[in-house]
């Protein structure tokens, strides 16, 4: 179980990493084309997607317990750590968009007015995209080393 988990989570750190270089390799026109091609006349582009995540969390937990490797203070401190960036990561995105920004359907949901301010700024939470890529290569570090 838990050469699984580690696997696992080799992987999704991985995925947490290229998805930020893409983040800032790809131009903010294709970031928005990408957007509007998963949204579409949607105001969620993400319900599927959701539930596969969720499934995900499930498996790991899951793994993570049944492995009997569960720690309860590292895990209380990431879950407390998880959210807080996760929030803090929201609450850079205060400043209205430009209209230029904004989708032309006129019918907006929160979901995607958030979506559309972090394809135009992506790096506004610079602080917790660089704490959450510190912790990204340090997990794949320590699975790597033992």
């Amino acid at each position: 179980m838990l050469l699984v988990l580690r696997i696992l989570i080799a992987l999704l750190m991985l995925q947490t990493l290229v998805k930020f270089a893409v983040f800032f390799t790809l131009g903010y026109h294709t970031r928005r084309k990408m957007l509007d091609s998963q949204y579409g006349s949607k105001a969620s582009a993400t319900k599927t997607s959701d539930l596969v995540l969720l499934a995900v969390v499930v498996v790991l937990l899951v793994l993570l317990f049944g492995s009997r490797h569960a720690e309860y203070l590292s895990f209380a401190v990431g879950l407390w750590v998880g959210m807080t960036l996760i929030q803090t990561y929201f609450h850079e995105f205060s400043t209205p968009l430009l209209p230029h920004e904004l989708t032309n359907d006129g019918n907006i949901s929160p979901i995607k007015m958030m979506s559309y301010a972090i394809q135009a700024n992506p790096e506004k939470p610079w602080k917790q995209l660089a704490i959450i890529t510190f912790l990204a290569v340090w997990v794949l570090y320590r699975i790597i080393v033992g």
